[in-house]
Parts: C-alpha cells; sequence; structure tokens
C-alpha cells in the first residue's frame, strides 16, 4: 500500500508515460464524451467481477467467523448449562432452581442454535457496519431468537416461573454473545492490525479534504480500509466533456481501488461522474458524513411521498427511548431512596456532628435544554467554600476553566473526604433523579458559569438530562483532563444511547466507585 499525502491527492502523469499520450490525443469534441464513456467502461467492466467478487469473499469472511463465534459461545452456554442443571456442578440447590426456571426439553439445542442465529441475522449484527458490535442489536436478535422456540413450549408447558427463567436465559445468552462478539474483535485488532481483507479505498477530493479524512476514525481503522491512492477532481474539472471519466478510470484502474470514498463537496454532474464509474468498476461508493466535522450532526435518511431525504439531527434521545430511560430512572432510584434510607439516615447524622453548616450542599447547575435545577449532595465541604473557589481555580487538576477539581482540597472536611472518594456524597442525587432533572446515567451538569464558555458543538450535551454517572466516569473520571475529549465521549454515549449501554455504564461504574479510581 503506498501512503497517501498531500501531493497524492493531484496524481501527475509522467510526459513518456502511454497515458500522457491518451490525455494529449485529441478527439473530436462532439464524439469524445461519448467514446471515452464507451471505452473506460468497457475497460472497467473487465475488472468488475473480480472487484464484486473481493467484496464477496470479505462478506463472507466476516459472517463465517462471527457465526461460527457466535455458534461456539452458544455450545460452550448450554455445555455449562446442562453441566450446572443436570450435572450439579455448583450443588444441588443450583440444580434444582435452575431445573424450575429452564427445564429440560425448554430449548432443544437443534431448534436453539439456528433460531438464535436467525435472530441476529434479522437485526444484521452480521452486517460490515458497527451493528455487529451493538450490544443493544445483540440482545435484541439473541431475545428475538430464543423466544421462537421458547413459544411453543410455553403454550404447552405454562408454569409461573416460565417467564423469569426465559429472560434469565435471555440476559444470560446475550451477555455471552456480546463478550464473544468484543473478544473477537480484540483478537482481530491484535493479530490483523492491517486487515488481508480490507477495502482498497481511493480517496476523491482536495488535498484538505483527504488531509481531514485521514483523522476519520473508520478510515483510521487498518482493518476495514487501505489507503491505496487519491483524486482530486477539480484538476480538471470532473465531468465527461472535459474527460473527467476518463481520468477516473483510470486512477481506479492504477490503485487497483475496489472502493470509493467521497471526502468533499461534488456538484452535480461530478457526483453522477463518480457513481457511473464505482458502478462501471464494481466498487463500493462511501461518502464521508459532514456531521464528522460540524458539531455532531448527524444524518439520517428518511422517505416521504417515495422520495428520499436527509434528516440532520443533534444526537438526542426521542420517543419511546425517553420512555424507557424515564421508566428505569423512576423504578432504580425509587428502590435506591427506599432500600438505602439507612444509609442516608446515618451519613446525614454524621455529616451534622462532624462539622457546621446544613447537612446538605444544593447548587445550581444546568441541565436538559439550558435548564437550570439545584442539585442536591450530602455537604462534604466547610460551610463556606463556594466564597473560597475563586482562590483555588489556580490550584485546578484542569487548565481548562470549563472543568474545575482541586486534588487535596482544603475545604474538605474529613468525613468529607471519605464521602467523596466512596462517592456517598452523590447519593442524594437520587431525588433529583426521581424529580426528573437528572438520570442515572449522562453527562455530568456543569455550572452556569463553565457553560458560559463553551463553543457550539459543547451545547451537544445539554440535548439529554445530565447524570449522576456517565461515560466520563467510567472512562477515566479526573485522570481524563480534555475537555474536548470529555464532548467526544459524551457525543458518542447520545448517539449510540440504548437501555443495554446505560445498564452497562451503571455496572462499571461500581467497579470504578468501590475502587475509586480518579477520585478525589
Amino acid at each position: 500500500m503506498s501512503p497517501v499525502s498531500p501531493s497524492a491527492a493531484s496524481p501527475k502523469v509522467r510526459p513518456d508515460s502511454p497515458a500522457a499520450d491518451e490525455v494529449r490525443t485529441p478527439l473530436p469534441a462532439k464524439s469524445a464524451p461519448a467514446v471515452w464513456t464507451s471505452l473506460e467502461r468497457l475497460a472497467l467492466s473487465r475488472h468488475a467481477p473480480q472487484m464484486m467478487r473481493k467484496h464477496l469473499v470479505r462478506s463472507l469472511v466476516r459472517v463465517t467467523v462471527l457465526m461460527a463465534g457466535d455458534a461456539a459461545a452458544l455450545l460452550m452456554l448450554r455445555v455449562l448449562l446442562r453441566g450446572i442443571r443436570d450435572g450439579g456442578w455448583l450443588g444441588g440447590a443450583t440444580a434444582d432452581l435452575l431445573t424450575n426456571l429452564i427445564p429440560p426439553g425448554a430449548l432443544p439445542l437443534v431448534q436453539l442454535l439456528p433460531a438464535v442465529l436467525l435472530g441476529l441475522i434479522v437485526l444484521d449484527t452480521y452486517g460490515a457496519s458497527d451493528s455487529r458490535r451493538d450490544s443493544g442489536r445483540i440482545m435484541a436478535g439473541a431475545t428475538l431468537g430464543l423466544g421462537l422456540p421458547f413459544w411453543g413450549y410455553l403454550w404447552v408447558h405454562f408454569s409461573p416461573l416460565a417467564l423469569p427463567g426465559f429472560v434469565l436465559l435471555a440476559t444470560i445468552v446475550s451477555i455471552t454473545l456480546i463478550i464473544e462478539r468484543h473478544l473477537i474483535d480484540s483478537a482481530v485488532r491484535r493479530l490483523w492490525p492491517i486487515g488481508p481483507g480490507a477495502a482498497r479505498a481511493l480517496l476523491i477530493g482536495s488535498s484538505g479534504d483527504i488531509l481531514r479524512a485521514l483523522e476519520h476514525p473508520a478510515l483510521a481503522d487498518g482493518r476495514e480500509f487501505r489507503l491505496g491512492g487519491a483524486f482530486d477532481p477539480a484538476n480538471p474539472p470532473l465531468n465527461q466533456s472535459k474527460g473527467g471519466f476518463r481520468r477516473l478510470c483510470k486512477s481506479i484502474k492504477q490503485y487497483r481501488a475496489d472502493t470509493l470514498v467521497l471526502t468533499g463537496r461534488l456538484d452535480d454532474e461530478g457526483f453522477a461522474v463518480v457513481m457511473e464509474a464505482a458502478g462501471a468498476a464494481g466498487c463500493q461508493l462511501y461518502a464521508l458524513s459532514r456531521s464528522f466535522l460540524l458539531g455532531g450532526l448527524e444524518f439520517q435518511t428518511v422517505w416521504r411521498r417515495g422520495a428520499a431525504l436527509v434528516s440532520l439531527n443533534r444526537p438526542s434521545l426521542r420517543g419511546r427511548q425517553l420512555l424507557l430511560k424515564r421508566a428505569m430512572d423512576l423504578t432504580i432510584s425509587s428502590l435506591g431512596l427506599i432500600v438505602l434510607s439507612p444509609i442516608f439516615l446515618g451519613v446525614a447524622a454524621g455529616v451534622r456532628l462532624s462539622s457546621s453548616g446544613p447537612i446538605f450542599f444544593r447548587q445550581t447547575r444546568v441541565g436538559l435544554g439550558g435548564k437550570r435545577f439545584k442539585i442536591s449532595k450530602f455537604r462534604s465541604m466547610v460551610d463556606d467554600a463556594e466564597a473560597q473557589r475563586s482562590d483555588l481555580e489556580p490550584q485546578s487538576l484542569y487548565t481548562d476553566a470549563r472543568l474545575f477539581k482541586v486534588k487535596d482540597d482544603p475545604r474538605v472536611t474529613r468525613l468529607g473526604n471519605f464521602l467523596r472518594r466512596t462517592s456517598l456524597d452523590e447519593l442524594p442525587q437520587l431525588w433529583n433523579v426521581f424529580r426528573g432533572d437528572m438520570s442515572l446515567v449522562g453527562p455530568r451538569p456543569p455550572l452556569p458559569c463553565e457553560v458560559d464558555l463553551y463553543e457550539d458543538h459543547h451545547y451537544t450535551r445539554f440535548d439529554v438530562k445530565p447524570g449522576i454517572t456517565g461515560p466520563w466516569q467510567v472512562s477515566g473520571r479526573n485522570s481524563i483532563t480534555d475537555f474536548e475529549e470529555v464532548i467526544q465521549l459524551e457525543t458518542s454515549y447520545i448517539r449510540g444511547w440504548s437501555i443495554w449501554k446505560d445498564l452497562g455504564i451503571l455496572l462499571k461504574t461500581v467497579p470504578v466507585v468501590l475502587f475509586m479510581r480518579g477520585a478525589h
């Protein structure tokens, strides 16, 4: 693979090369476009079957590896289940419980294996996109597949424990498949950092567009794309009347490209030329989304009256996603307030006895849509801590004024230090969650003075409710000191939100809190 450089964006033809002679050869003005198009289409069409075979082989390898991994994981899980239930590996009590929840014969292997694989196919978890790594899709596909054979059994052998057993098994199968997919992804990343089946891409755009495109996460992954070369559509302009189609066809053959990637803007005629050349050569055609450059906007194709429109949206949650997230927030926050009430009383008494001042610390923060609300915490500092903040700003862990945290903060009380390190001071925020000001998972709510310093793309974090925990906390907490990295983590979380992602962050929060990672 030849590396792409700025100079490569404008391929040069040596004066003594056959290509140079062909470019200089005059043709009648009226017949040139038709002759060039037919000749180049004919030449490219000879290579199209080879390109199509490469795409087919790439897809077959991916699907085969993923299906084999899924089947192996299901077989191992079945062996483990039978060992615990029928062999008593974990004792008689566990065996009896599993027998009641998942009776023998409830999910026969002959039906289970193809049904789960079919569910994963229906949810498009074997495609070339990131859907094969999407935990929500994998869980939905596994649940759908399990439901197919289980439904018939349920009608004949109904019992009160049948549904809980199905939910338990679906959860276990889903977690197993998610772990297996991540293991496969990790193994491929380690063994083949540059994939032997990666698409050989020809980047189409100006030098500046191509340099920006090289920072795109998809193009940076050597297992997905190998950058074969670059093509500048502006010199001469990419249209058939001036030989643009012919020049593009030569570049496709020269770089042996099987994929074309549009990195910048093209007019309608230039875009038509690229589409025609890609079709003739059997190349896949991609265009980099402008959302990569424009502050987190995401594209979605919608159909109206049989015509396609591109919807431009900020990444945010909508409709049933909001209902599902709110239902989880209400359920867990109400249970937490009840179950943890003894801890609340103990901490409240400790705060009251350890230092003068109120039990709770309330502070104005900025939440969903820029709405301000009062956040509640157990007081971990002296009573006049806010008045001392300006004196401590030079000691902040962050050089960015939009983040503030001081290590060994002198305002923190002795008990407050323990509360902060164990995150017990955050517990009253369950009331904020119950009230609807916050969510269990989301971006951390900033202070109004910090928001005053934001740039336009930073406001993405206000498209969802702020959370007690979130992607920043489980990815490094105070060890991440770059505000742009924080925004990137939060934008990625919002764009790819699923209920399973929230549950995953909640589970990751447990060891972060227990081991006090990044706590100050």
